[in-house]
């Protein structure tokens, strides 16, 4: 899976994810940490991966986005369908994986 296989909402949430000034280190470097050491040890699973980064860096990204650039009527499920949600999951932990590879923990 490719950033380009992305709808425009599932990159622009990858951005907001991977570049914003305040969710970024709150969320996305912790999380990177976390799978970085799964990755050293041995024991990191692609599976486990995307769903622990669908859970706790995607969603709370599309809730954060929505809550600073969404309206109130606006729905997380209806802006980030649940299906582009897990595409940017799996896009995020194999993107993950390439920095990991080359050593970058």
């Amino acid at each position: 899976m490719k950033l380009e296989n992305l709808s425009s909402e599932g990159r622009e949430l990858y951005f907001y994810t991977v570049n914003d000034s305040f969710f970024s280190p709150a969320y996305y470097a912790p999380a990177y940490k976390k799978l970085g050491k799964f990755h050293q040890q041995g024991t990191f699973s692609l599976d486990r991966a995307i769903a622990y980064l669908k859970r706790y860096l995607v969603l709370p990204a599309a809730k954060d986005y929505l809550l600073n650039y969404g309206s109130m009527t606006d729905s997380v499920r209806a802006i980030f369908p649940p299906e582009e949600r897990a595409k940017l999951a799996e896009v995020l932990a194999l993107e993950m994986i390439g920095e990991f590879k080359i050593g970058n923990y």
